[in-house]
């Protein structure tokens, strides 16, 4: 059994499961392996115990919330473990404790026979030093009891660390959904593999730092993950590779084509992050009123005028949408950029307009909002199941689908993949057109559009997390620019990411 972080990727943080699928493998593991579940239960309660020690030494009083599910069991065996290690503990059943059954009855004995005690809400005294949250696991669908979310609500009002045991109590595990409300922990630890909500929609807001601990078994599951989990150190693999004697003519032809009247920094933006991720010419294609001074302060820029503009040829990829308006022009301008029939990112105002099924060299990037209009529904109903969504969009488009947010998305023939990097100081006007131009570079310059969405999006998320150094607030879409340039440029060597194997079994 090993207890894995995030920061560094892994052989057990490859891919995401849905909760369903992580039930039924460890019924299936622990048969095949001749061990009991309450075997799995122990297991589970000594990882949290260990991991609480370990990043909280100093905390000698814990108040642990036990739920009426085996998530409660969880917290039954890591509040008996506590008190054996010196630690005073109060522990809160929620609902009747003699009521449990199964395992969670079996860890609810072990911890009375060890001289525990079980109390209610009402009766807590004292500040604790650390909360264990062992209320709801990973079964909750819907929306919690009023019971539960009072538990819920009590352990937010405490001002102190939160561990979550597989999931904070009232996240939705495999949507990233929080129906009501949900405990905001400092950590949490998952269970044989790590759950897709953990990482998309709500999840990152409530989860904290991110623990996996595989109990020994993941290796014995017999479904594949749901989700692929994205690690930048792989993904850069994909980045072109230019041959000493490159021109500029075989790097790569980008035409961004958008900016109306008033819109033309969005066309900019994306038109300059092509030329950071190697493309060798970009031209703007824009409405007359502005395009004289798009180029002004990055000559590296060609321009040119729609109406009037004839050489779709020339572009080996196209990106259509950046400021691009929602007017008759705006229209025109889409509908000629399709008929060029080029590998394509379409993107903001052009998926407004996108009526048609379009071609499978195209890569769509929706935010929930876009989503929403493209699929008839709400940007709640967008959040709810951001996994279906994304799925449904590609089912409808036919094309490569970049659902953005946190967590982003990626469907296309390769399955469904997760991008875990990106901060709250990229959601500032023109990351969206930073992230076009980055993908439309890639398809440029050659790679499958799936490859291209998928390197895309882990650059453009890694390099905002670089540019959050210097300070989340405030940061400009701008600002990535010379990360991009940076993280392009990096080897193993310059910075110590090496994957980490080591399984741990």
């Amino acid at each position: 059994m090993s207890i894995t972080g995030l920061e560094k990727p892994h052989i057990l943080t490859q891919g995401l499961w849905l909760p369903e699928q992580i039930r039924e493998g460890e019924r299936q593991a622990a048969a095949a392996m001749a061990m009991a579940m309450f075997e799995l239960m122990s297991r589970a309660g000594l990882a949290a115990f260990e991991l609480a020690r370990r990043e909280w030494p100093g905390s000698r009083h814990w108040w642990v919330f036990c739920g009426g599910g085996n998530n409660g069991g969880d917290g039954y065996v890591v509040a008996r473990l506590a008190r054996a290690a010196g630690i005073k503990v109060q522990l809160v059943q929620m609902g009747d404790a003699d009521a449990l059954t199964g395992d969670a009855a079996i860890a609810r004995d072990h911890y009375r026979a060890d001289g525990g005690a079980i109390e209610r809400l009402g009766a807590l005294q004292g500040a604790p030093d650390l909360v264990i949250d062992a209320v709801l696991g990973t079964g909750l669908n819907g929306a919690p009891r009023e019971v539960a979310q009072q538990h819920i609500d009590v352990i937010n009002r405490q001002h102190v660390p939160v561990l979550a045991i597989d999931v904070p109590s009232g996240l939705c595990a495999g949507t990233g959904c929080i129906p009501v409300k949900s405990v905001s922990a400092a950590a949490t630890i998952t269970f044989v593999g790590l759950k897709s909500g953990l990482l998309t929609g709500r999840g990152p807001d409530v989860c904290g730092r991110l623990w996996l601990a595989d109990l020994g078994i993941q290796h014995r599951l017999e479904q594949q993950p749901a989700v692929q989990l994205l690690h930048w150190h792989h993904q850069r693999n994909l980045l072109p590779v230019r041959r000493c004697g490159a021109h500029k003519g075989e790097t790569g032809r980008l035409l961004v084509a958008g900016g109306y009247q008033g819109m033309s920094g969005a066309i900019r933006l994306a038109g300059e992050a092509a030329l950071r991720c190697g493309t060798g010419l970009v031209r703007l294609l824009s409405h007359a009123d502005h395009v004289h001074w798009l180029n002004l302060t990055r000559p590296e820029l060609m321009t040119a005028v729609f109406p009037g503009f004839e050489q779709w040829a020339w572009s080996d990829a196209l990106i259509v949408g950046p400021g691009l308006g929602r007017h008759d022009w705006s229209r025109q301008l889409l509908t000629a950029a399709l008929a060029a029939g080029k590998p394509m990112v379409i993107d903001a105002d052009a998926l407004h307009l996108l009526k048609e099924r379009v071609s499978v060299s195209t890569v769509i990037t929706p935010h929930s909002g876009e989503a929403a209009a493209m699929l008839g529904c709400t940007a709640a109903e967008i959040e709810s199941n951001r996994l279906l969504a994304v799925q449904r969009l590609r089912e409808q488009t036919g094309a490569v689908v970049v659902l953005k947010g946190a967590g982003t998305l990626i469907a296309g023939e390769q399955g469904l993949a997760l991008c875990p990097y990106g901060n709250p100081g990229m959601a500032s006007g023109g990351m969206g057109d930073l992230l076009s131009g980055i993908i439309g570079a890639f398809l440029a310059q050659g790679l499958a559009p799936e490859q291209a969405a998928r390197l895309g999006v882990c650059l453009h998320a890694k390099a905002g997390d670089m540019a959050a150094q210097s300070g989340m607030v405030g940061m400009l879409a701008s600002d990535l620019l010379n990360p991009i340039r940076s993280l392009i440029n990096r080897t193993d060597e310059y910075d110590n990411n090496k994957p980490d194997s080591d399984t741990g079994r």
